[in-house]
């Protein structure tokens, strides 16, 4: 604990908190730091369980007299680097979600995942631009621009939202939209971090009961020739349809009997259409498939119509706590020498330490412009490489700091100028000044300095 903090600052803090104060090796202190990525150690000299705006409030405000770093944590999903000291404000109680369907906008908590906004928006037969996991933070992954399995048509998660309610570096409310604020608007809008805390965001929904869409997976013999088939496919696809593809290593237990210890192709799909009916859906979707599936025999067929509140299923991605080592890249047009590169350190015939190896195409609604500024980063790239391992002492800890950089290094000359934050995972220096334009992170620079003069919040993992 840091010697200025005494025993009655720390009784006088607790009594104005509604939720919990605990310090390092408290009872219940690591049950409350637990987050999605257990390789990330979390040892901050305090945590406060926030259960309202006024607990975040009283924690910043705190920090700030008392001269602790801010990091916040909704579910964990990006923490890539290790804290050992500041204060924690954990968010994940302020999970709260009202939908107004007549207006067409929901408006969320703090640490809401999207697998309680979905469920809630399809009573309604509405949707939101998601990302791909249900179980990852809506404000954490929006604030990074947030790009999920229905982008290429209806854009990021960012474009979508309508206004928010931040707590600032002095501990003040500010409420934050295009007329209010318009600077910190921007700048909540992809500029993902030292911006202060967002304990309430409010998104357009989009009306969207169902789509065509699932998975495709091919046995482990036929991982390279679905490669370089995916490749000259998705070049085809119209910007209704989203795909990715992904080289999946799974564990002999904990997923179904049919996936279990194999290693196989995955291909991520989904036809996007605002009106069409289920016939015109299905129709259209499996036309816009059915070259893919010439390519090689299909082990699983997981595609059909899909209701919107399932979209997680596509990518089909694991609940944690997990001990997750993670990096990817934006890349700019890809092609065959690509994917061999690709192939050639992690493919079927490989050993390989990574429990996925996913390419996926972006374009369309994704590099548009929005139809108000914002901060996004990577908006003109092609395509994006995201690598995933669960690290295993033992098995591939020691492997991962060789394979990982070795592919890497393979396609850096497909590299987009831009990488986006929430693809960047614990960037390097070198990767930090590329989350954003030089203009952009200029611009930043002065918003967070202007809402955040003493530097409280964290800036960066």
């Amino acid at each position: 604990m840091p010697h200025q903090i005494t025993e009655a600052d720390l009784a006088a803090f607790r009594s104005e908190l509604a939720g919990p104060l605990l310090e390092r090796g408290d009872d219940g202190y690591q049950a409350e730091i637990d987050g999605f990525n257990s390789l990330s150690p979390m040892a901050p000299d305090l945590v406060v369980g926030a259960t309202g705006e006024a607990d975040v409030q009283a924690a910043v405000r705190f920090a700030a007299a008392h001269d602790l770093e801010v990091v916040v944590q909704a579910t964990g999903h990006g923490s890539y680097r290790g804290v050992d000291h500041g204060l924690l404000i954990r968010t994940h109680r302020l999970d709260s979600v009202t939908v107004d369907a007549e207006a067409g906008t929901y408006t969320i908590g703090a640490g809401t995942r999207w697998m309680g906004i979905l469920p809630q928006l399809a009573e309604h037969g509405l949707a939101a631009v998601t990302g791909s996991s249900p179980s990852v933070g809506a404000v954490g992954l929006t604030l990074g621009g947030g790009v999920g399995p229905l982008s290429r048509t209806l854009g990021w998660a960012a474009d979508r939202a309508v206004s928010y309610r931040v707590v600032i570096g002095d501990g003040s409310v500010v409420e934050v939209d295009a007329d209010h604020h318009p600077d910190l608007f921007w700048a909540l809008k992809g500029g993902k971090v030292g911006l202060g805390v967002v304990t309430e965001m409010t998104l357009e929904a989009v009306a969207l009961p169902q789509i065509f869409g699932g998975g495709l997976f091919f046995a482990q013999e036929h991982i390279d020739q679905v490669h370089h088939a995916w490749l000259d496919w998705a070049a085809t696809l119209p910007e209704a349809a989203n795909t990715s593809i992904a080289i999946l290593r799974l564990p002999p237990e904990g997923v179904p009997e049919p996936l279990a210890g194999r290693t196989l192709a995955h291909v991520r799909f989904a036809y996007v259409e605002e009106g069409a009916d289920a016939a015109r859906l299905e129709s259209r979707g499996a036309e816009l498939l059915a070259p893919l599936l010439e390519a090689a025999p299909v082990y699983l067929d997981f595609c059909g119509l899909l209701p919107t509140s399932e979209v997680g299923t596509i990518h089909a991605e694991p609940f944690g706590p997990l001990p997750i080592w993670e990096r990817g890249e934006f890349l700019d047009e890809i092609d065959h020498d690509y994917v061999q590169a690709v192939l050639d350190q992690a493919g079927g015939s490989v050993e390989s330490p990574f429990a996925t190896v996913e390419t996926r195409l972006l374009g369309g609604a994704i590099a548009r412009d929005a139809a108000l500024p914002n901060a996004i980063g990577g908006r003109g790239a092609k395509y994006s490489l995201l690598v995933i391992a669960a690290v295993i002492p033992g098995l591939n800890d020691e492997a991962l700091p060789v394979a990982g950089p070795a592919l890497f290094d393979a396609v850096a000359d497909y590299s987009h100028d831009e990488i986006n934050y929430n693809w960047a995972g614990h960037p390097t220096p070198a990767a930090f000044r590329r989350l954003w334009p030089a203009e952009t992170a200029a611009k930043l620079a002065e918003v967070r300095k202007r809402y955040d003069p003493a530097g409280t919040f964290a800036y960066g993992h």
